[in-house]
C-alpha cells in the first residue's frame, strides 16, 4: 500500500510529530532509566517499553483487519526508535537474537536472526513531514525507507523494513543476493506495500503476503567472497568516501574489514590476492578503482617506511574486532616513472592498516623494512602536503585494511668451492673501482628517502575520531 500524502490537516500535523514523539521517553520514565547503560532498560523489551512501543503498545499490528496507514506509521515509529538506540544497546540485542526456528509465536520483543536470499527491494514513502536517519552514525534524513523481500533459508517469506538496503541491489526488479537480517518481528501475515511512481519502481508487489514483517536498521549483504565469508557486510561500503581522510562514514566498513580479517585463515588473503598487483590503477584518481573493488584481496611488495600503533578506544569496536589496537604501516612501492604534481617519481606510498605485525619487525617512524602485504582494498585516502607557495596541495594513496604482512629477506647463498671464492674476490675488486660512484648514489637515495618520509602525514586519525585524535 502506498502511504497517503493528502489526509486531513489534523492527520498531517500528527504525522509531522511522529519522530519527535518517539524521541522522548514515556511520561514518568526518567531519561537516565530509559537510556542508562545497565539494567532492564538495555534489553530490547525494556527499551521499547520506555517509549510506549513495546508489544502491548503495538497491539494494533496484531488486530484483525487489512493493513492501513496507521499500522505503517506505528511500524515506522518503532523503526525510528530502534535506529536511534546507542550502539552498545544494539550490540547486546544482536547477541541476544534468537534463530528463526526458535522464534516464539507470537514473537516476543526480541531480535530474530534470519539468513537467506534477498529477492526484491522497493521504496516505502514516509508520512508527510517525517524524516528518518539511518542510525546514530548516519544522520542523513530520508523521506523513504526500503522494503526488502527475503526468502529465508527455511523457505519463509520475510519482508524487512529498513532505512536503506545496499545501494548495489537493483530497485524494482528481481535479483538474488545473500542476506542476513537481525531485527524485531512486528507483524505476521501482512505488511506495507511499496510506493509506485514514474521512476522505474514496480507497479505491484508480489501477491504472496509475508509470513513475517521485521524492522531492522540494515539488511546485511555478506557477499560470497573472502571478506563476506569473514562476516563483512558489503553494504557498509555505501558510505565510504574516496579522496578524503578517514571519516565517520568510513567507520563501519573500516572496522568490519578489520574484523573479517581476524576471521580469515592465515595466508588465505595472500593466496586469494595472488601475485602483487600493479600499483598504477590504484593510485590514479581518474580511474576510480576502489569504487568497484572494495573488499577485494590485494597484495603489494615494497619497503615499510613507518609502522605505528593505533589504539582502538571504543569498547564496541574492540569487541567487534577482537583487538585493542591495529598497526598503521606506510609501504613505499616501486612504480614505473610517473609524474605527480610536477615531479617524476619511481616509488609511491600505500597506507596499510593491519591487525598485527610479524614478530621482530621494527616499528617507529623511521624504518626501512622490505615487506609483502596482503589486505582488503578499502579506499583512496588523501592528506594535505606542506605548501611552499601558499597553494593547497594534497596526496592521495591507496588504503588497505586487514590482513597479512610478511618480512622479505634475501635468502642466504649456499657455501661454494674455490672457484666461487675467486669469482667473489674478483667481484669485490671490481666493486671497489665503483666505490665512489656507489657512495654518491647512496647519498642521493638517502636524500630521496627523507623527502618521501617528509611527504607522509603525521598520523591517520581512526575513522570517526575527532581531528588529530
Amino acid at each position: 500500500m502506498t502511504i497517503a500524502r493528502n489526509g486531513p490537516a489534523w492527520r498531517r500535523a500528527t504525522l509531522v510529530g511522529l519522530l519527535v514523539a518517539c524521541a522522548a521517553p514515556r511520561a514518568g520514565v526518567p531519561a537516565s532509566a530509559a537510556d542508562g547503560p545497565e539494567g532492564t532498560r538495555t534489553t530490547l523489551r525494556g527499551y521499547l517499553e520506555s517509549f510506549a512501543l513495546d508489544r502491548e503498545a503495538r497491539e494494533l499490528l496484531e488486530s484483525p483487519g487489512s493493513w492501513d496507514d496507521d499500522r505503517t506509521n506505528l511500524v515506522i515509529r518503532t523503526l525510528a526508535r530502534i535506529a536511534l538506540a546507542p550502539p552498545e544497546f544494539a550490540v547486546r540485542w544482536s547477541e541476544d537474537a534468537v534463530a528463526e526456528e526458535d522464534l516464539a509465536d507470537p514473537p516476543e520483543d526480541r531480535c530474530v536472526r534470519i539468513t537467506g536470499t534477498a529477492e526484491l527491494v522497493a521504496p516505502v514513502d514516509l508520512p508527510m513531514g517525517v524524516m528518518l536517519g539511518g542510525n546514530g552514525r548516519d544522520s542523513t534524513p530520508r523521506t523513504r525507507v526500503d522494503l526488502v523481500r527475503v526468502r529465508s533459508s527455511r523457505g519463509a517469506v520475510v519482508d524487512v523494513l529498513t532505512p536503506s538496503a545496499p545501494r548495489a541491489w537493483p530497485r524494482g526488479r528481481a535479483f538474488a543476493e545473500r542476506a542476513l537480517v537481525v531485527g524485531l518481528p512486528v507483524a505476521a501475515g501482512a505488511g506495507p506495500r511499496p510506493a509506485t511512481d514514474g521512476e522505474g519502481m514496480p507497479s505491484g508487489w508480489p501477491a504472496e503476503p509475508p509470513s513475517l514483517l521485521v524492522v531492522a536498521t540494515r539488511v546485511a549483504w555478506p557477499r560470497d567472497d573472502l571478506a563476506g565469508r569473514g562476516g563483512m557486510d558489503a553494504g557498509l561500503f555505501d558510505t565510504v568516501t574516496d579522496g578524503a581522510k578517514l571519516t565517520s562514514g568510513d567507520a563501519d566498513a573500516f572496522f568490519g574489514l578489520l574484523a573479517a580479517a581476524g576471521r580469515t585463515d592465515p595466508g588465505a588473503l595472500l593466496e586469494a590476492a595472488g601475485r602483487p598487483r600493479p600499483i598504477l590503477p590504484l593510485i590514479d584518481p581518474a580511474r576510480h578503482w576502489f569504487a568497484d573493488h572494495r573488499g577485494e584481496p590485494v597484495a603489494i611488495e615494497g619497503t615499510a617506511l613507518r609502522a605505528t600503533r593505533v589504539e582502538i578506544d571504543d569498547p564496541v569496536r574492540r569487541r567487534q574486532t577482537g583487538i585493542d589496537h591495529y598497526w598503521e604501516v606506510f609501504v613505499s612501492v616501486a612504480t614505473p616513472p610517473i609524474e605527480v604534481e610536477g615531479k617524476v617519481m619511481d616509488r609511491y606510498p600505500v597506507v596499510c592498516c593491519l591487525r598485527a605485525l610479524p614478530e621482530g619487525m621494527p616499528t617507529g617512524t623511521s624504518i626501512a623494512e622490505p615487506v609483502r602485504v596482503a589486505a582488503f582494498a578499502f579506499k583512496s585516502y588523501a592528506w594535505p602536503l606542506p605548501s611552499t607557495d601558499g597553494a593547497p596541495r594534497r596526496r592521495e594513496a591507496p588504503l588497505l585494511v586487514g590482513g597479512d604482512v610478511s618480512r622479505m629477506r634475501p635468502a642466504a647463498s649456499p657455501r661454494g668451492g674455490v672457484l666461487e671464492w675467486m669469482l667473489t674476490g674478483l667481484a669485490a675488486v671490481i666493486a671497489l673501482g665503483f666505490g665512489a660512484a656507489w657512495w654518491m648514489a647512496r647519498r642521493e637515495a638517502r636524500q630521496r628517502d627523507r623527502r618521501r618520509r617528509a611527504s607522509l602525514p603525521d598520523r591517520l586519525s581512526p575513522p570517526g575520531a575527532p581531528p588529530g585524535g
